[in-house]
């Protein structure tokens, strides 16, 4: 059989596959009597357990790797702007194939809110599952750049 493309991120699938293997969605009709979802539950390792519930203490607006090489790690996000790619020169390197070069870019706004904008990539940038051009985060986010899940946090006094 011949490959297919995922119905929402367009990842090249098996024919067969009922999910993405890259986002999750479902490749079927959800309204069809002969298939239903059944969610995967799994055990969620320190790690990722650490990056849903928050940074301790007093912080800036960052980021927390929750999967990918640098799983754990946390970055503050307090520039005006900050790039994020697979070049040496961004402010956020991500060294991953599935990442572009000049991948997405994290700006402040004027009211201080937190904007995320994909700049053309390849593979595209997705908050809580949902690929996006440019949005507003708000605390407890979920990015996804390539590989790489991200957990975002607001500020806290």
């Amino acid at each position: 059989m011949s490959p297919v493309n995922c119905r929402r991120c367009g990842e090249i699938l098996n024919a067969n596959a009922n999910f993405c293997w890259s986002c999750g969605a479902p490749q079927h009709d959800a309204t069809s009597p002969e298939t239903i979802a059944v969610p995967v539950v799994s055990a969620i390792d320190s790690t990722f357990a650490n990056a849903i519930t928050g940074p301790n203490g007093v912080h800036g607006d960052e980021l927390v790797i929750a999967s990918g090489k640098e799983a754990g790690s946390r970055f503050e996000l307090d520039n005006v702007a900050t790039t994020v790619g697979r070049h040496e020169a961004s402010d956020l390197l991500l060294d991953d194939v599935s990442v572009s070069r000049h991948h997405a870019l994290f700006t402040r706004t004027a009211s201080g809110r937190l904007t995320l904008r994909d700049l053309n990539s390849l593979n595209g940038t997705y908050v809580n599952g949902a690929r996006v051009e440019e949005t507003t985060l708000h605390s407890g986010d979920e990015v996804q750049i390539g590989k790489f899940k991200l957990v975002f946090w607001e500020a806290t006094k």
